[in-house]
C-alpha cells in the first residue's frame, strides 16, 4: 500500500474512532440520566446532570482533538519524539490563532467554577436578552430551549452575565379593588376559569389569598398566581382585560395591577431595611457630634 494511502486510511480510522467515542460518550450520558430519572427537580439532581452534560462535550472535544495530533503524526510521518513535538507545537499555534475557542473555554471554566447556572435552570443571557431553559452547558457554549421551542446556542464568550429566574417560574401578586367583597371575588374566579393554563402558559391560575376592607366602600383582593418566563403579556394585557369585560356590576375601582414577586427578595431587602434602620439609630459619627455640640452652645448662648 503507497505510504498516502495508508496515511489516509489512518486518518479516515483516527475520525472515526473519534465519532464513535463521541458517540458513546453521548449514549453513556443518555443512559445515565434515565437511570437517575426524570422526576428529580433539586438542586443537586441539577448539578448532576450539568455534570453528566459537561463531561459528555468535554469527552467529545478530547476525542477529536486527539485524532487531529495522531492525524498531523500520521500524515508527517512521525516515527521520533521530534515529529510528535512538532506537531504538538503546530497544535498549540493553531491554539493561540483561534482566541475566541481559548476565551469560550475560559469564560466557561469561570461559569462552571462558579456555578452560574445547571441544567434545567431558566436563565436570561445578557447584553443577548436571551431567556430559555438550559438543556446542556460544555466548556465552550450552551444550549437553551426557549418557551417558543427554540433551541438557542450561546458561545461562553459571549455571556456577560446571567439572570437565573428562581424556580423557573415568574410569581405573581394581582391587587384589584373593588366596591363589593364579594362581586370581586367572583369576578378573580370567572378570570381563573378562562386563563390559559400550562407549563408554558399560566401554570397556577390566580387564586384569591387575603381580602382587606379599606374603608365603607373600597375593598383590596389580593391574588397570587404564577406564569412561565416569556409569557407575562398574559398577565399584564390579557388578565385585567378578561377582568374588566367580566365586571358586569361596574364594582372594580382600579386594577387589576400585577407584580411580580420573589420571598427570597422580600426576605433580602427586608434585611436590608432593618439593618439601615439600625444603622440610622446607631451613635453619631464624629462630623454628627461636632454639630450637635455646636447647636448646643448656640442655644445655651441664646439663653
Amino acid at each position: 500500500m503507497p505510504r498516502w494511502a495508508a496515511a489516509t486510511f489512518v486518518v479516515v480510522g483516527l475520525f472515526v474512532l473519534a465519532w464513535i467515542v463521541s458517540r458513546l460518550a453521548g449514549r453513556l450520558a443518555g443512559w445515565v440520566q434515565a437511570r437517575r430519572g426524570t422526576t428529580a427537580v433539586g438542586y443537586r439532581s441539577r448539578q448532576r446532570e450539568t455534570a453528566v452534560t459537561l463531561a459528555q462535550t468535554s469527552v467529545r472535544y478530547l476525542a477529536f482533538l486527539v485524532a487531529i495530533v495522531l492525524s498531523l503524526v500520521a500524515i508527517t510521518g512521525g516515527r521520533m519524539i521530534e515529529t510528535v513535538a512538532g506537531a504538538s507545537f503546530v497544535a498549540v499555534i493553531v491554539a493561540f490563532a483561534a482566541q475566541r475557542f481559548l476565551t469560550d473555554i475560559v469564560a466557561g471554566l469561570v461559569m462552571i467554577f462558579e456555578r452560574w447556572f445547571a441544567v434545567g435552570d431558566l436563565i436570561v443571557v445578557e447584553p443577548l436578552n436571551v431567556q430559555g431553559v438550559v438543556e446542556e452547558v460544555s466548556l465552550r457554549s450552551i444550549r437553551m430551549r426557549s418557551v417558543q421551542g427554540e433551541i438557542v446556542r450561546v458561545h461562553n464568550s459571549q455571556i456577560l452575565a446571567t439572570r437565573l429566574v428562581p424556580g423557573g417560574l415568574r410569581a405573581l401578586e394581582i391587587e384589584l379593588f373593588v366596591t363589593d367583597l364579594d362581586a370581586g371575588v367572583q369576578i378573580m374566579e370567572r378570570v381563573a376559569s378562562v386563563l390559559p393554563r400550562g407549563p408554558t402558559q399560566f401554570v397556577r391560575p390566580p387564586v384569591v389569598v387575603e381580602t382587606e376592607r379599606l374603608d365603607e366602600s373600597l375593598v383590596r383582593i389580593t391574588a397570587a398566581a404564577a406564569i412561565a418566563p416569556g409569557r407575562e403579556w398574559l398577565a399584564d394585557d390579557l388578565l385585567p382585560k378578561l377582568a374588566r369585560e367580566r365586571d358586569h356590576d361596574h364594582v372594580i375601582v382600579h386594577g387589576p395591577v400585577v407584580s411580580q414577586v420573589d420571598s427570597t427578595a422580600e426576605r433580602r431587602f427586608a434585611h436590608a431595611a432593618q439593618v439601615g434602620a439600625a444603622a440610622r439609630r446607631g451613635p453619631l459619627r464624629p462630623l454628627e457630634r461636632l454639630r450637635f455640640m455646636e447647636r448646643r452652645m448656640r442655644k445655651e448662648r441664646a439663653r
